[in-house]
């Protein structure tokens, strides 16, 4: 069933990630021309009155301005009252004992649901508990207002009562294990997670995490195109760049912007031929201010390879796709690789290499030939194709046309995977978990299921809905909402998100948002070892606006503490220590540490170190706004010692520094006959200290001015 909560915090689908891209991605395709059709029941479940209302009701959850807003409430009680419909969590798990593993919503289903709205009300029931479960594991569900009557009038006695019978869990642990039983795929995703990593509450138990996962992986198999890919799956985005990098926007919010559509539409219209191929695009995909139509989307890409001097390599080979699977326009193999081999002449594509190789091993233009075949994916490899990579690792696995090498097939495949072949993750997790070509690894098999589960169910279309609540509707509050539901599944930037929203936002106002920020944080540390989420914890222990957890902040101490370094303190640097000196140094991580020397706190005052941790960080930086911050801190640093020190030869203070630093160089006595005669020199001084002020303020902004400049993104 396509779900009734899945179409209520999903509009919009835009996954790609560069505005002006002009490829259509051909993926894993040996036979390139089956096509995903719909799903019957899709039909059925957006007919559905029941799973309407639930939709609706999720609707009005996200829309409020604020977790305060009156509808908040009536969006929870009509929630929970969805959710009493479900078995309780010991019918489900007594039921579990009687079937196989996999097979209990089946057998659940063939005793316990009859008729189509029976169906519905469990489907509508299992999405409302791991809603609820969701939001009430970050903290956003108020036990205490399910209490009352609704916003509408509605009388909601016993509405919690059903949802809070648990056992030794608590009540939204309860409500995962119930929706996942009763074969929710996000709670089975969301539930496999936890066993995997062992958190929340949950023990960790590997396979029946794998086995859990594999399911779901699966299920995704059928969900969308077998054979290609119309779109790459977008990045994700971070809302904490935001706060370090001006030139910072949403690629997901501009690719689908009004005004880029109109500007692409009226350079087409003046002959570019890049505008000609982004409109194909759009139309090849729909839902990017331009509505699907393959005919459209074929004529732009004619306009842009054929009849503008020459065209674009790109443009080629999206004809050759189109013409090879019948998009637009009828098939025509020999017309397909005319236009893969222009756009190999013109400009190297990559994917044109692999669809000759599709062509070829199909016997499609001509006969059949895998020698021909293994030319073509090993030269698309060469130029880092992962459709390349994955053709080559299945012809080396099979042995078609070459020794079979399982080994090598296997080192080949995980190089697809690590370029983003949609299908790759799957084939690694049989491989992993079967243990056939290799080692048993339920580690590894649990990964690469739970990569591919985030591609096949679209984490990425929904974490695009939610930053456009932040960006576009100024809606911080069903942005958290939407990140909630996503963070829950084991994505790392949808938690990393909503830990930003509760810190910086007024998204949620309670007085302890920032303790549930912490405890997001130190969950993104947990599952992955995230240098961003010890820096953000790390500054709220700092500013003393959560407690530190004994148990897990002081497993890490920085080696240069002081005696007298405060709990805070100590945790603070801790995280900070881990995230500047692991494996791959983080930046910002090394810049505050570097602050902390500077001004002693809990740390050895130390400017030496100070400008060496600087220096560090921006020989660790990846990109201008990463070293931006860094150089800033340099050139400040010795600015303000310099500016401190002549301050301190005039009796004027230090400045804001430590006097440590100066404790080396004691304040010069001045002996004068006559007080006249002090006054004097100690003018004197101040003007030349003024005019050194000024060289340096002048320098300073100078170089901010540079700095500035190099953090905005080329155009």
């Amino acid at each position: 069933h396509t779900c009734a909560m899945r179409r209520a915090i999903a509009r919009a689908r835009v996954r790609k990630k560069t505005p002006w891209h002009h490829f259509v991605v051909i993926v894993a395709a040996l036979v390139a021309s089956a096509r995903a059709g719909d799903d019957d029941e899709v039909q059925h479940s957006e007919s559905s009155a029941i799973l309407d209302d639930h939709a609706r009701a999720l609707e009005q959850l996200i829309a409020q301005p604020t977790h305060t807003a009156p509808l908040v409430k009536d969006a929870f009680v009509k929630l929970a009252n969805q959710a009493r419909h479900a078995p309780t969590l010991r019918e489900l798990r007594e039921k579990a004992l009687t079937v196989g593993s996999g097979t209990v919503e089946q057998a659940l289903a063939e005793d316990d649901i009859e008729g189509a709205d029976e169906r519905d009300r469990w489907i509508a029931a299992r999405e409302a508990l791991y809603a609820l479960s969701a939001l009430g594991k970050v903290g956003l569900v108020d036990e205490d207002a399910f209490v009352g009557e609704t916003a509408s009038g509605e009388d909601d006695y016993g509405a919690f009562e059903r949802l809070t019978e648990t056992g030794s869990e608590t009540w939204y642990q309860s409500a995962l294990e119930r929706a996942a039983l009763m074969g929710d795929d996000w709670a089975r995703t969301a539930l496999g997670f936890r066993l995997w990593k062992g958190f929340d509450g949950v023990e960790k138990d590997e396979e029946r995490a794998l086995s859990m996962l594999r399911d779901v992986a699966t299920t995704g198999l059928g969900r969308g195109p077998t054979t290609y890919e119309l779109e790459a799956p977008s990045g994700a985005e971070w809302l904490r760049d935001r706060d370090r990098d001006a030139g910072w926007y949403s690629e997901s919010i501009a690719a689908k912007a009004a005004d880029q559509v109109a500007m692409e539409i009226d350079a087409a219209a003046r002959g570019d031929d890049g505008a000609h191929a982004q409109l194909g695009y759009r139309a090849l995909v729909g839902g990017r201010g331009v509505e699907q139509n393959e005919r459209a989307a074929f004529e732009h890409f004619v306009e842009a390879a054929h009849r503008r001097g020459g065209g674009l390599p790109e443009a080629h080979y999206n004809l050759g796709f189109m013409y090879m699977n019948g998009m637009g326009t009828e098939k025509n193999y020999t017309a397909a690789r005319e236009e893969f081999l222009r756009a190999i002449s013109k400009g190297q594509i990559a994917p044109a290499y692999n669809g000759l190789g599709v062509l070829a091993f199909n016997g499609l233009a001509s006969e059949q030939n895998y020698t021909e075949a293994m030319l073509y994916f090993t030269a698309a490899s060469k130029l880092e194709d992962p459709d390349g990579y994955f053709n080559l690792a299945q012809m080396y696995t099979a042995g078609h046309g070459v020794e079979a090498n399982a080994t090598y097939g296997l080192e080949i495949m995980e190089k697809a995977s690590e370029l983003g072949h949609w299908r790759a993750p799957y084939e690694l997790g049989m491989v992993y978990a079967l243990g056939e070509v290799v080692e048993k690894n339920v580690t590894k098999a649990a990964r690469y299921f739970h990569i591919f589960i985030e591609e096949r169910f679209n984490w990425a279309e929904h974490r695009n809905e939610a930053i456009e609540e932040v960006l576009l509707h100024q809606n911080p509050w069903g942005a958290l909402v939407r990140y909630a539901l996503v963070s829950s599944l084991g994505s790392e930037s949808a938690a990393n998100n909503v830990a930003w929203l509760l810190r910086k936002t007024d998204a949620y106002t309670s007085e302890n948002k920032f303790e549930l920020a912490a405890r997001m944080l130190r969950e993104i540390i947990y599952c992955y070892e995230s240098p961003e989420a010890r820096v953000d914890l790390a500054g709220l222990l700092s500013e003393r606006k959560v407690r530190p957890d004994l148990t897990f902040d002081l497993k890490d101490h920085y080696d240069q503490l002081v005696p007298n370094a405060s709990t805070y303190e100590i945790a603070a640097t801790g995280h900070l220590s881990v995230a500047a000196f692991g494996e791959k140094p983080y930046a910002e991580a090394l810049v505050n540490l570097g602050w902390a020397h500077l001004f002693g706190r809990g740390v050895a005052i130390n400017a030496s170190r100070s400008l060496e941790l600087f220096t560090a960080g921006a020989a660790a930086s990846e990109t201008s706004y990463e070293a931006t911050p860094c150089v800033f801190a340099i050139v400040m640093t010795k600015v303000w010692l310099f500016a401190a020190a002549a301050s301190r030869s005039l009796s004027f203070g230090s400045l804001g520094l430590p006097a440590e630093h100066f404790s080396a160089l004691p304040t010069p006595k001045l002996n004068f006959s006559t007080v006249r005669g002090f006054m004097a020199v100690r003018i004197l001084r101040l003007i030349e200290v003024i005019e050194r002020y000024v060289l340096f303020g002048l320098s300073l902004a100078l170089a901010g001015v540079l700095a500035y400049r190099a953090m905005l993104p080329s155009r």
